[in-house]
């Protein structure tokens, strides 16, 4: 599953500042969902939706608060198996 390729995504350590136009390009997305709905015991009704929403919530926080919520030995699992795909 890969982000939107019609979407540049700031996500960088630190927060992002967004202009008008990139905020709205992002929020009139069609895979931005139009209310939080909980479908099969997970947010929204596919991984497009939660993908784009996740990139929004990164873009605003940026990853070091995001990574600051993650147990470090699931950061290291996860960029193992990242490194082991080739991605």
């Amino acid at each position: 599953m890969n982000p939107p390729p019609d979407i540049s995504w700031k996500i960088a350590p630190e927060p992002a500042a967004l202009t008008h136009d990139e905020f709205w390009a992002r929020y009139d997305h069609l895979n931005m969902p139009e209310k939080f709905e909980v479908v099969e015991g997970k947010l929204f009704w596919n991984d497009e939706q939660r993908l784009h929403v996740l990139a929004m919530l990164l873009e605003a926080v940026g990853i070091n608060s995001a990574l600051a919520l993650c147990p470090p030995e699931a950061i290291r699992a996860a960029l193992a198996v990242q490194a082991r795909s080739g991605e």
